[in-house]
């Protein structure tokens, strides 16, 4: 009866149910043979799950487990669960390789992770992903199984919980709260960032973050810079590490080289980039909604492999409806709706503080009384409303205003995100605290309120 519940168990097992197994905690062994017959056994830095169906191994060197590849196309892959001690025995037949894409590029990912570990930064190179399909696996089990650990948490209902608040959201505030918020409640993640994607400069500007000093709210970063965050952008795909790696840092080193060369007027108009100075691990999953990637979600910690093939699934069904939501929100609150008018503007007295606003439109950076507000979109669209405020004395704006301005507001054709700006706006405005902020009055409606009389310089 136990043989036949297990040999039923093993006809069951499918490579999903093992794919923890190819982290490479415990090094994978590859038995290739020859032309000639003769096994060769050797240890790999990693393997990577593509789907049920094919895993890829990394080609980092030109040996006899390579030629042996080439010639018979057959290996056999073992691997370990250091948890339990459970052993998995795979045959593969080999493919392809690929030397770019998205399965290259997680594999690169998390050889440089391990290198990095190991000190072998400058030998483990990765020349290539053998992409295999899996024949066959089976399950050995060991003589004394050891007990399995808890999970950091119920992944499956975490997800479910986080959903429903989701779907439940009326406007993109309440989406983003929700989504934050729920991270740290629902899937124990205490350290976040939501990146957007600004088409035009091609570059990442953070929308929310959760977990550190600095929030960041409306920092940009290029594309080029932005570590694995850019490279899940531009692959489409989740890509983790989970070890820390200099080659995936982001924002830091630079803002390290600047300081140390005493270039802080250089950085007088840049957002401190949110973010872990030594994360351990990384993972992010690029956020897609109607056949588009619009930005990525970022999550660290300062554990090593702390997060899993488990967490890319759950990150990219909740990244995934957030981005719809963005998508379908930010369309919703352009269109107006009737609100009361706003209450009269006080008086200027002299005892309120002046406001004194700085305007570049070479790149529309903005100051408030000298301190660096934002640029770019959000920062045109600043100047604008405080020079109509000044001009007009009315603090209510409607998006149907700032659309129509658009050519010198430089929103995008394509994709209009003046929702996302405006929350951006409102975000930073609130946190910095320079007397000025944006306040919703409806659906389409807002409010621009200073607490001082404005001024506004436009310069260069």
């Amino acid at each position: 009866m136990t043989n036949t519940s297990t040999q039923q168990d093993r006809r069951a097992l499918k490579l999903r149910d093992v794919r923890r197994l190819l982290e490479g905690v415990i090094p994978p062994a590859m038995c290739s043979v020859g032309a000639d017959g003769m096994p060769h056994v050797n240890y790999l830095s990693h393997a990577e799950y593509v789907d049920d169906e094919h895993v890829a191994l990394t080609y980092q060197f030109l040996n006899r487990a390579r030629a042996n590849v080439l010639a018979t196309g057959r290996v056999a892959l073992s691997v370990e669960d250091p948890i339990t001690g459970v052993s998995v025995l795979l045959q593969l037949r080999y493919l392809r390789t690929d030397t770019e894409g998205p399965i290259f590029e997680r594999l690169r990912a998390k050889l440089a992770g391990i290198a990095a570990q190991t000190g072998m930064e400058k030998v483990f190179h990765l020349r290539g992903a053998d992409v295999y399909r899996v024949e066959s696996l089976r399950k050995l089990d060991p003589v004394h199984p050891l007990p399995a650990i808890a999970p950091r948490c119920d992944l499956a209902a975490g997800v479910r919980r986080l959903s429903e608040q989701l779907a439940e959201a009326p406007d993109l505030r309440s989406l983003l709260n929700a989504f934050t918020e729920g991270l740290q409640r629902d899937l124990s993640i205490t350290h976040a960032i939501v990146w957007l994607l600004d088409e035009e400069r091609q570059g990442l500007f953070t929308l929310a973050s959760i977990g550190y000093e600095q929030t960041g709210t409306g920092a940009e970063l290029p594309l080029a810079e932005a570590g694995l965050a850019g490279v899940a952008l531009r692959e489409s795909v989740p890509i983790r590490i989970g070890h820390m790696s200099q080659m995936y840092s982001y924002g830091m080193s630079w803002r390290a080289k600047a300081e140390q060369l005493g270039l802080q007027a250089a950085m007088a108009d840049t957002i401190p980039l949110p973010g872990l100075a030594s994360p351990r691990s990384q993972l992010a999953v690029p956020l897609r909604a109607r056949g588009r990637t619009v930005g990525a979600l970022l999550v660290e910690s300062e554990n090593d492999q702390f997060f899993s093939y488990d967490d890319e699934d759950a990150l990219t069904a909740v990244g995934a409806q957030l981005a719809q939501g963005l998508a379908s929100l930010r369309t919703a609150e352009l269109v107006e709706e009737p609100v009361t008018a706003p209450a009269p503007l006080q008086a200027p007295q002299d005892s309120r503080a002046p406001l004194r606003v700085r305007h570049y439109p070479r790149d529309h950076s903005v100051f408030v009384n000298d301190q660096y507000l934002i640029k770019g979109v959000a920062g045109a669209i600043v100047a604008k409303l405080v020079r109509d405020q000044i001009d007009s004395g009315r603090e209510a704006f409607s998006t149907r205003e700032l659309r129509l301005a658009g050519g010198d507001l430089r929103l995008p054709e394509v994709q209009d995100n003046l929702g996302v700006r405006l929350l951006l706006l409102e975000r930073r405005l609130a946190e910095k605290d320079f007397g000025l902020r944006i306040e919703r009055a409806g659906r389409g409606q807002y409010r621009l309120i200073a607490s001082g009389p404005l001024s506004l310089v436009t310069e260069g």
